[in-house]
């Protein structure tokens, strides 16, 4: 005979407890703010939200975490800053007299601007409609709201006369959701019943109406047998651009290869594996000062999160935020300092003394006409690759008297971006320091180095351009004269 087995223990955590309230209320804020909740939206911003909540914290205040947690959330991905200038105020718990105190004093007038533009979000204007009064009732049942808000206040030893009109009606927005229970059955109210207690209750109203509406499914409103509270963990890096330096951001962003989120105004997020593929273009854009390397600074963290295609969920974010403040300018966790600028680059008068030596290198040549050995060099060709701006940064170091050749693999197919008629006029790309470094769009680059001019280089760029693997082909042509280095993305 089987033994009887006993069920799991009940769970005491929110995130099992108010899982109906928790997506109701964040489906509610999406809505209110233009956000269409497709599935995947609404599990990315919920898991958001439990990343921040204790498991302990009351399901009325979670809720109002909640609607906060996902106002931020939303603007952080449209690329703007924090929604409101006191975020403190949402640490206040609403009071249950507060609440009492409005249902028993306010005329009709009034309990329909508080039920239905603070609670539903309904505008003046189809207010004025519906109700049938003038602009001017409402927005004087809208003065004596905020007026009693501020004397429930005064009451409670919390004078409100310095808030603004804006930070008292949020708290209305607050009030008007504020829903105490005990609630029915979630399935119950979803198939519509206890028509009473709908009319009572914000929390178990919003969610008949959205499933009702079909916003909501009733399997969004039951937590997983397994993993409600999200345990994942990751790394960020987060980056500060001094304000003097915020101009160059936008153009930071792009360079990166990797996907980076904004943060503020002058923060960016990055995935903390991806640190290898960004230590390039942090380097680079020190060299030339795009920001210079005293305007950054990061910091790396490790902490409870994950990353999804709309920034990283959960509280890591804020704390990086912080904890880059505490960084030394021009040092980044993970790459270390950064380089300073590159020196200005050398007088061009300079390569009027190459005159002698491409002088004997014509000498050369006449010798090697008359069966004498090629001049060779051995400097090398010493090449550094790296992705960036819609195509590939070339760094690269040849002996003074080299040919150079450059070559990009584009949509169009290769195009030459640099074919040397002389050893002089790679002098547009120097660096200053010896090296050169130039962009090429696209998905790949070549760079050749020969110490005497390539016979017919257009022909034999033209001639490659049919094969599979154009750049490969031109590669395996050149490098019976001259030195080659290629690389694509």
């Amino acid at each position: 005979m089987a033994l009887p087995v006993a069920p799991p223990p009940k769970s005491n955590d929110v995130a099992v407890l108010g899982w109906a309230g928790l997506t109701v209320r964040i489906t509610w804020t999406l809505l209110t703010h233009g956000v269409k909740v497709r599935p995947e939206v609404l599990r990315e911003v919920r898991t958001h939200v439990l990343y921040h909540l204790d498991p302990a914290v009351p399901l009325t205040h979670a809720e109002d975490l909640a609607t906060h947690l996902t106002e931020v959330f939303v603007g952080r991905v449209r690329g703007r800053g924090a929604p409101d200038v006191a975020p403190q105020d949402w640490e206040m718990p609403i009071s249950p007299r507060w609440r009492r105190t409005l249902d028993r004093s306010l005329d009709p007038v009034a309990q329909a601007v508080f039920r239905k533009h603070y609670g539903d979000n309904r505008s003046l204007s189809k207010l004025e409609a519906s109700l049938e009064v003038d602009r001017s009732t409402l927005e004087g049942a809208i003065a004596g709201l905020r007026e009693v808000v501020r004397q429930i206040a005064v009451t409670d030893g919390l004078p409100l006369d310095g808030w603004s009109p804006e930070r008292i009606d949020r708290l209305l927005r607050r009030l008007a959701a504020w829903a105490p229970g005990p609630c029915p059955p979630v399935l119950d109210v979803a198939e519509g019943c206890h028509r009473e207690h709908l009319a009572v209750c914000p929390r178990c109203d919003r969610l008949a109406r959205l499933v009702r509406t079909n916003v909501l499914e009733v399997d969004d409103l039951f937590p997983p047998s397994l993993g409600a509270r999200p345990t994942q963990r990751t790394r960020v890096l987060a980056l500060q651009i001094h304000p003097d330096a915020r101009h160059h951001r936008a153009a930071l962003l792009r360079e990166l290869p990797i996907q980076a989120f904004p943060l503020g105004d002058d923060r960016i997020l990055v995935p903390g594996s991806a640190v290898d593929e960004l230590a390039p273009v942090l380097r680079m854009a020190a060299e030339v000062e795009s920001p210079v390397r005293s305007q950054v600074r990061g910091a790396m963290l490790e902490g409870p999160g994950q990353w999804t295609t709309r920034g990283l969920l959960g509280p890591l974010a804020d704390r990086a935020a912080r904890e880059v403040l505490h960084r030394s300018w021009g040092n980044v966790d993970g790459v270390g300092e950064l380089p300073p600028p590159l020196p200005e680059a050398p007088s061009a008068q300079g390569w009027w003394a190459l005159s002698g030596v491409l002088a004997l290198a014509a000498a050369a040549a006449l010798a090697y006409a008359l069966g004498l050995s090629p001049p060779v060099h051995d400097d090398g060709l010493q090449t550094e690759f790296t992705v960036g701006r819609g195509g590939i940064w070339a760094a690269f170091d040849v002996a003074d008297e080299d040919y150079v050749y450059v070559v990009s693999d584009t949509d169009e197919g290769l195009s030459v971006v640099l074919a040397s008629d002389d050893a002089g006029d790679k002098i547009e790309w120097a660096t200053g320091d010896g090296s050169y470094r130039l962009h090429a769009t696209g998905r790949g680059v070549l760079v050749a180095a020969s110490a005497e001019p390539l016979a017919d280089f257009s022909l034999r760029v033209a001639r490659n351009q049919g094969a599979r693997d154009p750049l490969e082909a031109l590669a395996t042509e050149l490098e019976r004269e001259a030195l080659v280095s290629w690389a694509t993305r």
